[in-house]
């Protein structure tokens, strides 16, 4: 049975949920009660399956985008319209079975930690800035980005800001805060919007005048809205394929974001299973795709969720609001929620993690900064996927580029870097992959650091793997190329497959039996195969 915290995480979680989904919902270009069907039935199978405590699935505004582009075909054409909302839920929910089933889930293992901490922070910055003209009570509409917010902000007249709005979301962001501080066993945020909805409800003091509710910007009526009643064509499945995988990655990266902030990366494959069977009941329930999301996840963990009954009462709760709670909905303070999904902001922030990021090495600064500005002016897909194509690119350079160090041999067999020989004698160090584009690279690479005096040359291949048959050919260019300045060229630290392996391609190469540790050791001669 659930405990009280996790009654009361639930409930937290549905009711900060409930103007998100509305929200997304119109993002995604549908109406707004498919968000509260998205949030109840993906989000009840995924709770009922899963394995966290502190991950929710509905709809969120990361993958809201992609998937406005991808119905925009049908926009016009409402009979249609819900059949593509329908395939694409169907498809996103394959695309994750897909990766389960595959054990592909090491695509993931391509996006490095200083995206996925970049992509937090731009995401905890956006939540953030985005609910501060509701916060000072002058909403805007027709906001496109965090840009366009900014801008918007800064020309707000001092005047037309509501100390009422102000004062009534920094108590909700005290509540959130301090209420984990000092009474982490009390569901004060919970508290505070309920005693806040109860305020605009009874009209104490004239408080439905006094803020502005959901019920003033949104249009909310009570009732299960229609499902198609159409199978898709060929056609439109086709053209969704590649929409289906889209939101599938994007929303299993913010699975990834939120499982690694709770330390529960293990959970992945059982999560991603579960929102994929998720999505195809949601499919032919009137739900479009769900995904992790990560506001509503970091209040789980705020709320004191302990077990997957939290998550499954934020979904249990949607269904009867979705018929009867308009009202209800429409009495809810903005600033309240602006408040709330601030202080969420605040806990998404790790400035540890950053300030390690910083500390790195100049690649993974880059990939930091760049990640969050590019969430920060770009939308949310874009960037995640462009910071997720950077650290790729990043890894091939790296794979293709293996390091090379020269050290000179001393009289008594010492490798010392960065000296010179009496005998011309050095060892060249390779270390990484040897494999296609490093290997074509190599005897460039190679000959650029041969020391003007060498004579003799050592190539040490102890700490080289993946030495395929490219390596093998451009191995024995290089040795061509040292012949041809009249230096004789050895190689060793070699596995015996490789000798075979060069023997089989007919490529002839100096092995020598050499041991490099900390110095040279001369060995007998070995027996060629």
């Amino acid at each position: 049975m659930p405990s009280l915290r996790d009654l009361n995480a639930g409930m937290l979680v549905a009711l900060v949920g409930i103007p998100q989904c509305l929200a997304y919902a119109m993002l995604s270009g549908l109406p707004p009660m498919y968000g509260l069907v998205t949030a109840a039935i993906p989000g009840l199978v995924a709770a009922a399956l899963g394995r966290s405590a502190h991950v929710t699935v509905g709809p969120t505004n990361t993958t809201g985008l992609v998937i406005l582009t991808s119905l925009a075909p049908w926009a016009d054409r409402p009979e249609l319209l819900l059949t593509a909302m329908a395939t694409l839920s169907a498809l996103a929910g394959l695309a994750r079975l897909a990766i389960v089933a595959f054990k592909a889930e090491r695509i993931f293992d391509f996006v490095p930690e200083a995206v996925m901490v970049g992509f937090a922070t731009g995401a905890a910055l956006i939540i953030g800035l985005m609910q501060l003209d509701e916060f000072l009570g002058v909403p805007f509409s027709g906001v496109q980005n965090v840009v366009d917010e900014f801008s918007r902000l800064i020309s707000v007249s001092p005047s037309s800001i509501k100390p009422a709005s102000v004062a009534l979301g920094v108590l909700a962001v005290l509540s959130v805060t301090l209420g984990r501080r000092y009474l982490p066993k009390w569901p004060v945020p919970l508290f505070f919007l309920a005693l806040s909805v109860a305020v605009v409800w009874l009209n104490l003091g004239g408080a439905a005048k006094l803020w502005i509710h959901l019920g003033d910007t949104t249009t909310i009526s009570d009732g299960w809205p229609a499902m198609t009643s159409r199978l898709p064509t060929w056609a439109m499945v086709q053209a969704l394929v590649i929409p289906g995988f889209a939101v599938a990655f994007i929303g299993s990266l913010e699975l990834l974001v939120t499982l690694r902030n709770g330390q529960e990366q293990r959970f992945l494959m059982p999560e991603l299973r579960s929102q994929g069977i998720a999505n195809l009941v949601g499919s032919v329930t009137g739900s479009f795709p769900a995904s992790t999301s990560l506001t509503r996840s970091v209040l789980l963990e705020v709320g004191g969720a302990q077990t997957r009954w939290a998550p499954f009462t934020a979904g249990a709760v949607m269904l009867p609001i979705i018929f009867l709670g308009a009202d209800l909905i429409r009495a809810i303070p903005q600033p309240v929620i602006a408040g709330l999904l601030v202080a969420t902001a605040l806990s998404m922030l790790k400035p540890q993690a950053v300030r390690s990021m910083l500390r790195a090495s100049p690649e993974t600064r880059w990939l930091l900064t760049g990640t969050v500005a590019a969430t920060l002016i770009m939308s949310f897909h874009e960037a995640i996927l462009m910071g997720a194509g950077l650290g790729a690119m990043m890894f091939l350079r790296q794979a293709s580029m293996p390091r090379l160090r020269c050290l000179a041999v001393s009289s008594e067999g010492w490798l010392e870097p960065g000296a010179n020989t009496v005998d011309g004698q050095y060892v060249m160090q390779v270390s990484g992959s040897l494999y296609f584009g490093a290997a074509r690279q190599l005897p460039d690479r190679l000959e650029s650091m041969i020391p003007t005096d060498a004579k003799r040359l050592t190539i040490d291949l102890s700490h080289a793997h993946q030495v395929r048959v490219p390596a093998v050919q451009a191995l024995e260019r290089f040795v061509q190329m040292a012949q041809v300045r009249g230096i004789e060229v050895g190689i060793c630290g070699h596995a015996e497959s490789l000798v075979r392996l060069a023997v089989i391609i007919g490529a002839d190469l100096p092995w020598v039996p050499a041991r490099i540790r900390e110095r040279y050791v001369a060995a007998p001669s070995i027996v060629m195969p």
